[in-house]
């Protein structure tokens, strides 16, 4: 899988990564489909309340807002935009997901009311001060599969 991320989505993330300081944050992920297998962000959601030093907890309430709100605004037009995935911060830590992290997307996508395919998770921090990320596909076989990560300029 592609997943494009535009030059104004990744100063979002380093701005919001460097107000947040030591506290996990993050939000969804919602893009176009460009391809099979080729999306671009279209949107990061960030939700309002910050996780701790070493965890972030998805509040179910804004996300299902932040959702509705999205295809609302590109008129439920599923096929396509539509929800990517999560990402959320590892300031303290690799980017990379943890055993929790993992367990939360495959719970995610075998949920019978999930209606996705798949679920990315998107994982950022500031080093050096630059921008890292790092992007999982998971899906209902219970897989992991990294995930070609484009910046765009």
């Amino acid at each position: 899988m592609r997943l494009r991320l535009p030059a104004d989505k990744a100063k979002f993330l380093l701005d919001v990564l460097q107000r947040a300081g030591n506290k996990e944050v993050g939000g969804q992920l919602f893009g176009e489909q460009l391809a099979p297998s080729d999306f671009r962000v279209t949107e990061l959601t960030l939700q309002k309340r910050p996780g701790t030093f070493a965890r972030f907890i998805v509040d179910l309430v804004q996300a299902a807002r932040d959702a509705a709100s999205f295809f609302d605004r590109t008129a439920h037009r599923y096929t396509r935009f539509n929800y990517i995935g999560e990402w959320h911060s590892h300031p303290n830590f690799k980017v990379h997901p943890s055993g929790m992290d993992i367990t939360s997307m495959q719970d995610l996508v075998s949920d019978h009311e999930y209606q996705g395919n798949f679920a990315v998770l998107l994982i950022v921090r500031i080093y050096q001060n630059n921008l890292m990320a790092k992007a999982w596909l998971y899906d209902n076989s219970q897989s992991e599969q990294t995930v070609n990560l484009e910046f765009e300029l």
